[in-house]
């Protein structure tokens, strides 16, 4: 069978993995993300030098910013500004002397779950991804919709009040957000994990009025993608995914918020995503496959 190199950019480290045709990781590693554009290249090409004994047969990549994988450039801004501008795809390409294919993260984590994981059996899914801002994509006919301008699922952008009527974005109610507000109400430093145990374990109740209001703002904007776009399943991925409190969460406040709309005849089908942190190297795979169709 064929294999693939993938890499998953981020801004702090780089994952990469060896994948064959089906998906499946065969092996897997990461390392510090390069200061520089040539260190990367320089890196990438060490990689490849390193797995000939698995006839890797193309190159995949996820990566931040508003992806151009037709043309093969990055627009926007993200964490690691050097990728931004020049065209990947023909750089690598000559680089390495196989095919290369690249796309968004959001996207690819979104193609990852449309294609064997908790919506192949669907065909119209919107994927939200919610950690230290919330994006995601919108899949249409198993292929993501990106727009005129590449922002389709930048639903972190949506105008959004909180609950004073401030406008703001719905990002406001991102993970990030929340520990942002929390280390700031209880005058020290926390993250999730310790939100949902000072919740679940000690009942704090700055943190479970805060997480109510959380969940509240989530099914809200939920609500409204899901009236907008009607899509079959919404799918929640980012780090919030891997506790299972947070579907039960926001699919009781889609509940209460249902229940006060009278037109409102559709509960939104959620679910959480199931590949998590492998969810971008098998998505970009997908990409790279579909693409040399």
């Amino acid at each position: 069978m064929e294999n693939y190199l993938v890499f998953d950019m981020g801004g702090s480290s780089i994952k990469y993995g060896i994948l064959n045709g089906n998906g499946d990781i065969l092996n897997n590693s990461s390392f510090k993300t390069p200061a520089t554009l040539d260190e990367l290249y320089s890196k990438i090409l060490e990689i490849k030098n390193n797995c000939e004994k698995y006839n890797i047969c193309g190159v995949a990549l996820s990566c931040p910013g508003a992806v151009n994988s037709d043309i093969g450039t990055i627009d926007g801004v993200s964490a690691i500004p050097y990728i931004h501008g020049p065209n990947l795809k023909t750089d690598l390409e000559s680089l390495l002397n196989l095919k290369v294919e690249l796309e968004n993260d959001a996207n690819c984590a979104a193609l990852a779950e449309v294609w064997i994981g908790e919506a192949k059996e669907n065909k119209d899914v919107v994927f939200i991804v919610i950690g230290t801002g919330i994006g995601g994509a919108i899949v249409k006919d198993k292929k993501i919709h990106k727009g005129k301008h590449l922002y389709a699922g930048e639903f972190g952008i949506m105008y959004f009040e909180n609950e004073l009527g401030i406008p703001g974005v719905w990002g406001y109610n991102s993970m990030g957000q929340l520990v942002l507000r929390l280390s700031k109400k209880l005058n020290k430093e926390v993250d999730g994990v310790e939100i949902f145990r000072l919740a679940e374990i000690e009942k704090n109740p700055v943190v479970l009025e805060e997480l109510d209001r959380w969940y509240s703002n989530l099914a809200k904007g939920i609500f409204s993608i899901q009236y907008i776009y009607d899509p079959e399943k919404i799918v929640i991925g980012g780090g919030v995914s891997s506790n299972p409190k947070i579907l039960s969460g926001i699919r009781n406040k889609m509940n209460e918020l249902i229940s006060k709309i009278e037109v409102a005849q559709i509960v939104p089908d959620i679910q959480v995503c199931k590949f998590n942190n492998n969810a971008n190297l098998i998505g970009a795979l997908y990409n790279f496959l579909e693409h040399r169709k």
